[in-house]
């Protein structure tokens, strides 16, 4: 699949196949849980159900329209990102997005919806607050970050977002849509040229010189604090979830591929040296992973696992025994390449998913030039030596955070 990219201001990345009886469609904005306010924790998050959930044209809400065409649609809020995505039928892919640009750039929020969406996110932080695997990624984080607009949970907090007020929210969304990146990628059966004629009438056509003229100058990311070192976490006495890690190279270094290797060879693989030693020889996790997440000006590279309490140290244990060897002696040929191979089907999986690859290519046009090259991709990966595993290995080794969940006494 050609993707090619129209250049108004906003990119629109058009990927068609017409073997496809499908179109999958994503908006993406680069703001997110960094971009809130001191005083609007979680405002970018309410914002995103409310754009989908807002009345359109005075009728019925994005998300209504999307579905009651048979077609499937959702949002996400991450650290830095706006998603709204969906996948529709060929003959519906114009009219959805239309109605998406209208939805997000233009919405109809009064004080009743604002209301029930937040009470919608409120029970959303309340089942995350439940789940000791989220609260464990959520506290490394901040700890990982701390001074820095990272460290804020993207979602806010239950007493952050009962402060939220309407107005709060309606300038997060003047920011979001007035000063921020932002791009739209289509992929499937659609018509290129239906398409490029119904955004050329949209509201993202108005959009695109927004910024040119009430953005206002780019306000560069606050300096990244030092990491210092830690002690270990105090276990609790029932099962608990760990996270260890560091720091990672930005989305724009070249760097950032050995961090993804990395986390294939730590990984819940049956390839991985690491799955050996906690489930083939000691039976100490059954769940456990590693990935490495990349941002404009940073990353964090983490390992999560769950575990009995007598079994968490020497999850730890074992994790720091493996980190260890490989930021030493470097990864076994064998088992690089494995990670690699691993590395490459990720990305060719995300490829070969419409919806996949159409939120890929909206969201990574936000922050680099050009549109995103799964071939590109695949051949950094396998580029990737044995001395930048080690290295990335040795960085983290250096500098290695440990949070638990539940905290022990």
């Amino acid at each position: 699949m050609r993707v090619t990219e129209e250049s108004h201001g906003v990119p629109v990345l058009i990927g068609a196949d017409s073997a496809r009886r499908t179109t999958s469609l994503c908006f993406s904005i680069a703001f997110g849980g960094r971009h809130d306010s001191p005083e609007g924790s979680g405002a970018a998050h309410l914002m995103e159900h409310l754009l989908m959930s807002a009345p359109l044209d005075g009728g019925a809400s994005l998300a209504e329209r999307i579905e009651g065409l048979g077609g499937e649609c959702n949002a996400s809020t991450g650290p830095e990102s706006l998603l709204f995505f969906a996948q529709v039928m060929n003959e519906d892919a114009c009219a959805v997005a239309q109605w998406m640009t209208q939805a997000v750039l233009h919405p109809e929020i009064d004080d009743k919806i604002f209301d029930s969406e937040r009470r919608v996110v409120l029970t959303e932080l309340a089942a995350a607050a439940a789940d000791p695997s989220d609260i464990v990624q959520e506290r490394f984080l901040a700890e990982l970050f701390r001074g820095h607009p990272l460290s804020q949970p993207s979602g806010g907090t239950e007493e952050s977002v009962r402060e939220l007020s309407l107005n709060i929210v309606e300038e997060s969304h003047r920011r979001a849509t007035t000063t921020r990146p932002m791009a739209f990628s289509a992929v499937g059966g659609i018509d290129p040229e239906a398409l490029r004629a119904t955004l050329g009438n949209s509201a993202l056509a108005s959009a695109a010189v927004a910024p040119l003229t009430s953005g206002g100058p780019v306000v560069e990311p606050p300096a990244l604090p030092l990491v210092s070192q830690r002690t270990d976490p105090s276990w609790p006495d029932e099962f608990c979830w760990l996270v260890a890690g560091g720091r990672a190279p930005r989305l724009a270094d070249r760097e950032r591929f050995a961090s993804v290797v990395l986390g294939h060879l730590l990984g819940s693989s049956a390839a991985s040296p690491l799955y050996q030693r906690l489930r083939g020889e000691n039976a100490l996790a059954y769940m456990f992973r590693s990935w490495s997440r990349s941002y404009s000006d940073t990353g964090a590279w983490r390992f999560l696992a769950g575990a009995e309490p007598e079994n968490a140290p020497r999850v730890l244990e074992e994790f720091r025994s493996a980190l260890s060897e490989v930021a030493n002696k470097g990864p076994l040929e064998g088992s690089l390449a494995a990670a690699r191979r691993l590395a490459v089907m990720e990305a060719v999986r995300e490829a070969e998913d419409p919806l996949e690859h159409a939120i890929t290519l909206a969201n990574q046009r936000c922050a680099l030039p050009g549109p995103w090259d799964p071939e590109q991709h695949i051949q950094a990966v396998l580029a990737t030596t044995g001395e930048e595993v080690a290295a990335a290995a040795a960085r983290l080794s250096d500098e290695l955070l440990v949070v638990a969940s539940p905290e022990g006494a």
